[in-house]
């Protein structure tokens, strides 16, 4: 008796909603007619590996201020000759 009512129960609710479908494609008479998109693509130079190499930083004793200081300013001109060689590639056309 339970399976009877179990199965006519599932059948009762098979049947819901059955007039509520409706087709989610469009009418013969309003069909969408296809536009031409533009999309731009960005292609990115690459920086050279010399460019993006780590400057090595001077150290060593108090007495030798002088010199390290030196040095670490000769390790920061050549960093900013990097950045600018950097910021004169950056903008440039590549070729795809």
């Amino acid at each position: 008796m339970r399976s009877i009512l179990a199965i006519a129960s599932c059948l009762v609710l098979a049947a819901c909603g059955r007039d509520l479908v409706q087709p989610d494609l469009p009418d013969a008479g309003t069909a969408v007619v296809p536009q031409v998109q533009v999309v731009e693509r960005y292609i990115y130079v690459r920086v050279p590996a010399h460019l993006t190499a780590p400057e090595p930083i001077a150290e060593g004793p108090i007495a030798q201020c002088f010199e390290v200081a030196a040095k670490r300013r000769a390790a920061l001109e050549r960093a900013n000759a990097k950045l600018q060689q950097c910021g004169a590639i950056q903008g440039t056309e590549v070729e795809p």
